[in-house]
């Protein structure tokens, strides 16, 4: 029966004969074992009841209790897969032994020679072998998943290490760049320290307007160059989600062509992030529209720089962006999410954004919280925080006087469900 079957299930799984025999005698020898196991729990319990042997009952519950065992066996996660350990070479000798030792102890209990106390002792070490088959089918898995792990961690090093060769490339050509303008600036700023010298010797206004206008086109050519080479070569933290790294890349070139700086910083665990709590691509739709909106509030400012903070915060996940840049008009913070609204309409915004936000907000039980800083000259104006914490809050804190039509604790805490 076990070669015919082993024959078989080769054929069908396209496996090769060794590994389908070994898999065949395995799942033999759990079923008969468990079999055995279930059939002597039922014995028993009909025992007191019924005062005598009812082998057909007997049966019938532990053919009962044996299949709802081995359904709830195969949803357990780890063993979901089957035994995927057996192919390695060498892996399945252990269970081929243990199984057949329980086939020869089931073709011994068949014998009719064999004593009652013979019989209870093979049953008990059909029992054992069959428990020690699920502790080896155990112990497989874990050595197997160890190993995946560690191969992935292999494949993640790798990935690392060609990262770091590519920003270690990427920093060298930004060197030489450096070495070539050091070299052609110690060979100018001579020169022109004799054209200054010699015009405040001799006093003439209009050569010197000529050399301050060379002077000022070439401090400021000089300035585009190594502001240029800062941000094709600045290293941005990941955020563990590659399409969410490509937008953050996307938004700081464009803050770069606004001349804003362009911070990121990460803390803690966000691995799960886009992965239990957020789809990546909603996510991403997410950052792109907030950190857009914090860029074209930054164009308006003198002092320009944008901040964003991604990480766990009280163990919630949040999104907290912040700007220099023009504050709200009281009339946008009152019809966020309501309608179309936008402080620069008059500059092209159309105020989808904040629609298409707020209609992630709502689909992923998220709060916006909008906090604004008095002004001082290098400080941020203000905070555009999303806080994944189920609640559904628009919360708005300001030193401003806010309508108080919406307001539900103070006129300078506004806080209202999405």
């Amino acid at each position: 029966m076990v070669l015919v079957m082993g024959g078989v299930m080769g054929k069908i799984t396209h496996t090769r004969f060794d590994l389908a025999l070994t898999v065949t005698v395995i799942s033999i020898g759990i079923n008969y074992g468990f079999f055995l196991t279930f059939l002597t729990v039922s014995t028993s319990m009909i025992y007191p009841f019924t005062k005598s042997e009812s082998f057909i009952l007997s049966a019938l519950i532990s053919v009962a209790i044996h299949v709802a065992f081995l359904t709830l066996l195969f949803r357990i996660k780890r063993l979901r897969k089957g035994i995927l350990f057996l192919q390695k070479k060498g892996s399945g000798a252990v269970g081929l032994i243990i199984g057949g030792i329980i086939l020869v102890t089931v073709t011994f209990m068949n014998n009719s020679v064999v004593s009652d106390e013979t019989a209870t002792v093979i049953v008990i070490g059909a029992i054992l072998c069959a428990a020690g088959l699920i502790l080896w089918w155990r112990s497989g898995l874990t050595k197997l998943y160890r190993e995946k792990v560690r191969e992935r961690s292999l494949r993640d090093y790798e990935k690392l290490i060609e990262e770091k060769d590519g920003q270690i490339l990427r920093l060298q050509e930004s060197n030489d760049f450096m070495a070539k303008l050091i070299h052609r600036d110690s060979k100018l700023l001579p020169a022109m320290y004799e054209v200054v010298k010699t015009f405040l010797e001799n006093g003439d206004i209009s050569n010197g307007m000529g050399i301050l206008l060379r002077l000022e086109e070439q401090m400021s050519e000089r300035t585009g160059a190594i502001t240029r080479v800062q941000h094709e070569n600045k290293i941005l933290p990941s955020t563990e989600d590659s399409f969410v790294d490509g937008v953050m890349k996307r938004m700081m070139l464009k803050a770069a062509e606004e001349d804003i700086q362009f911070d990121i910083t990460i803390t803690g665990d966000i691995s799960g992030l886009t992965e239990t709590v957020i789809p990546s691509v909603k996510f991403q739709t997410l950052c792109a529209d907030l950190i857009e909106n914090a860029i074209i509030a930054a164009s308006y400012s003198d002092y320009r720089r944008i901040h964003i903070m991604l990480g766990m915060s009280e163990g919630l996940y949040e999104l907290d962006i912040q700007d220099t840049g023009i504050p709200f008009e009281i009339a946008t913070l009152m019809d966020l999410g309501v309608k179309k609204a936008s402080t620069h309409l008059d500059d092209g915004g159309s105020g989808i954004g904040y629609m298409t936000v707020f209609e992630i907000l709502r689909e992923f039980r998220a709060s916006l919280i909008i906090t604004e800083y008095e002004p001082t000259r290098y400080g941020f104006t203000k905070s555009v925080k999303v806080r994944f914490d189920g609640m559904r809050e628009y919360t708005v804190r300001t030193y401003r006087d806010f309508p108080a039509a919406r307001a539900a604790e103070a006129p300078a805490v506004s806080r209202v469900k999405l």
